[in-house]
C-alpha cells in the first residue's frame, strides 16, 4: 500500500475504476462505503475522475463527487440498466463527455489510474481502456487490485502494480 499511496502522492491526476467487487455480491454494504470514502480522501486536492460498471448506485452515497463519476452500464435506482433490452445509453453521455475531458485534460500529465475489482464484466468500459491509456501514456501507472485478475500487460513494465485481493478488503485493511 505504501508504495502505491505513493504513485497517488505523486501524480498529478488519479483516474479512479471501479468494478464487480465494488458490489455487495462481493462484500458488505458498509465496507464497500467506508472503502470508497477512503479513496475520496486519498484523491482529495488531486483531479480525478471515476468509472464504474456497477448499476448499484452506491458509489452516490459516498465522499465521492458525482460530478466526477460516469456509471456508462446504467443506474438500477433509475430502472435503466445496460442488460436491458430497452436501456436508454443517453443518460450517461453527458458525464460520458465530462470524463473525455477529462482524459484530455491530463493527456502528458503524470496519472495514476487506480483500477479496483475490475474483471471481464464489460472490458471495453474500463480494463480495455485503462490499459491502452497506460500503455500510450507514457508518464501513467497502472495500479490493479482483483482478486483473481491482477494481471497487467507485461509492456507496461515497472508502470504497473497488481494487487491480488478484493479492493474493497484491501482498501479496509489499510486504513489500519
Amino acid at each position: 500500500m505504501e508504495e502505491i499511496l505513493r504513485i497517488i502522492r505523486g501524480s498529478e491526476a488519479v483516474l479512479l475504476g471501479f468494478g464487480d467487487e465494488f458490489t455487495e455480491k462481493k462484500a458488505k454494504r458498509e465496507k464497500i462505503l467506508s472503502a470508497y470514502n477512503r479513496l475520496a480522501a486519498l484523491v482529495a486536492g488531486k483531479p480525478w475522475f471515476a468509472v464504474t460498471v456497477n448499476t448499484d448506485d452506491l458509489i452516490y452515497e459516498s465522499d465521492l463527487s458525482r460530478f466526477f463519476i460516469v456509471a456508462p452500464c446504467g443506474s438500477d435506482a433509475a430502472g435503466n440498466v445496460a442488460s436491458m433490452e430497452d436501456y436508454d445509453e443517453s443518460a450517461y453521455l453527458p458525464q460520458w463527455e465530462m470524463y473525455r475531458n477529462f482524459l484530455a485534460a491530463v493527456l502528458g500529465k503524470k496519472l495514476c489510474i487506480l483500477e479496483l475489482g475490475v474483471g471481464l464484466l464489460y472490458p471495453s468500459v474500463i480494463r480495455f481502456p485503462f490499459e491502452k491509456l497506460a500503455l500510450c501514456q507514457q508518464k501513467a501507472t497502472l495500479v490493479r487490485v482483483h482478486s483473481k485478475l491482477a494481471q497487467a500487460p507485461a509492456e507496461l513494465g515497472d508502470r504497473a502494480v497488481c494487487v491480488a485481493q478484493n479492493p474493497v478488503e484491501w482498501l479496509n485493511f489499510t486504513q489500519k
